[in-house]
């Protein structure tokens, strides 16, 4: 039962860290892209640049996701858990 839980888990962190990274590629072709534009895409940018931020933060709990169910750390899996979904 333990090691479907952990292959669970590490399936799940492992699509975080994939999609974070193509969210992160995505903003940065975004800004890449509409820079030289000017003000128009103004707000777009500052989006994308929102999004970058999302990215890293997705890569930073995924990287200590698979962390924790890699080493088995429950405890510090829960109170990550908890930090985020409190102050996000």
């Amino acid at each position: 039962m333990v090691t479907k839980i952990r292959i669970y888990g590490t399936i799940i962190i492992s699509l975080i860290l994939i999609f974070s990274f193509i969210h992160l590629g995505g903003g940065i072709g975004i800004i890449s892209k509409n820079r030289s534009y000017g003000n128009i895409f103004h707000a777009e940018i500052g989006l994308s640049a929102y999004n970058i931020l999302i990215s890293f933060l997705g890569i930073l709990v995924g990287a200590v996701g698979l962390c924790c169910v890699l080493i088995g750390q429950e405890v510090l899996g829960q109170f990550l858990v908890h930090f985020l979904i409190i102050n996000i």
